[in-house]
């Protein structure tokens, strides 16, 4: 059974990501104000799944005519870390590595570290979803290294090891994955964010029933 998103306590925990998006300098495109339903719920294997999907790729066109036109190059950065996000939840996996590609390399143009190292999480996301497992490893295993290096990035270090655990997950990596939302918990725990909190357990839980049937 699908939980939808606007009913669970992941709405919070999506909108959180949501504001991490919107770090970089000038006005932050709020995706909520959009013509379109762009929201999504989690299935079972806690993979987003879009609500309305014609209204998503919809929405998708419409970022994409809005980056185009866009004379901010920073703001049309943002837009195409925007779209790789949903062209991957419409399975677009080919398009949305294309697009956070773009985002990564802008952001590292303009010497954002923060932006270049969120879209590399997403980056990081998609090779997940393509199954490019040596890919996908590689970029999860780099942002920790990077987490390492640089303090300002440990916003995001909870983000990281949640998605590299649903990564390994779907590699049938179950222990290592528990180990890495095991991790993701402690630091969410300690921010004392309750839907962050649920959000990291749903995935525990998963994991604890994959290794108690396996």
């Amino acid at each position: 059974m699908e939980r939808t998103l606007h009913q669970m306590d992941h709405k919070q925990a999506v909108m959180k990501v949501c504001l991490l998006m919107c770090h970089t300098k000038g006005a932050c495109m709020n995706i909520r104000d959009l013509p379109f339903n762009m929201s999504y719920r989690f299935n079972e294997q806690l993979r987003e799944v879009p609500v309305n999907p014609h209204q998503m790729k919809q929405g998708i066109i419409y970022l994409k005519k809005r980056a185009l036109e866009e004379e901010d190059e920073c703001a049309a950065t943002k837009t195409y870390g925007h779209i790789g996000v949903y062209e991957r939840i419409l399975g677009e996996l080919m398009s949305s590595e294309r697009h956070l590609q773009l985002a990564i390399y802008l952001y590292d143009r303009h010497a954002d570290t923060k932006g270049e190292f969120l879209n590399t999480i997403r980056l990081g996301h998609t090779y997940h979803w393509q199954e490019q497992w040596d890919k996908a490893n590689e970029t999860f295993q780099l942002l920790i290294e990077q987490l390492k290096a640089d303090e300002d990035l440990h916003i995001y270090e909870d983000f990281v090891y949640q998605h590299y655990g649903k990564c390994l997950l779907d590699q049938r990596v179950v222990s290592r994955a528990h180990h890495y939302f095991q991790r993701a918990l402690e630091i969410r725990l300690k921010k004392g964010d309750k839907e962050l909190i649920e959000s990291t357990n749903s995935c525990i839980r998963l994991c604890l029933n994959k290794l108690k049937h396996s």
